[in-house]
């Protein structure tokens, strides 16, 4: 199972639990995902960290993989510093920057007081896991290391 964050053209963002990737796809190209604000069947993915899970116990080989099926590389340190610094030049020419305050206008914007706009900005981990409790959509992005 996959769960992806998705934003429509109207900037409405939600989430969407699919059994695979290519489902994931499948859907889009149908148009059988729609906005749950707005109705649109024009979403896209939004970036989104990844986790990994491991079996604790591997075994000792692992079976020959078939010729035809390849793995994706994964990106290497410096493909990852790249496309994250695209993604935050992204963000700082598309979305408002609420400094300190992102948190506070988050909630105002989900329950309707403030003007619904794309925003970034700063919270703590408090704010951050306050904002989950509340059903706040919101997307962590880890900041580009930019020395080395």
């Amino acid at each position: 199972m996959v769960v992806y964050n998705l934003v429509c053209k109207k900037k409405h963002k939600f989430e969407g639990w699919f059994p695979s990737f290519e489902d994931y796809q499948k859907q889009v190209d149908k148009k059988l995902i729609s906005c749950p604000a707005c109705g649109t069947t024009k979403v896209e993915k939004l970036p989104h960290a990844c986790a990994v899970h491991v079996k604790k116990e591997q075994p000792d080989k692992l079976p020959a993989a078939r010729p035809e099926q390849t793995s994706p590389v994964p990106p290497s340190p410096a493909e990852f510093k790249e496309m994250l610094l695209k993604v935050h030049h992204y963000v700082k020419l598309n979305f408002e920057d609420m400094g300190p305050r992102f948190a506070e206008e988050a909630r105002q914007i989900h329950r309707g007081k403030a003007e619904e706009r794309p925003i970034h900005g700063t919270a703590t981990a408090a704010e951050g896991a306050e904002l989950a409790e509340e059903g706040i959509p919101h997307v962590i992005l880890p900041k580009p290391e930019l020395d080395s």
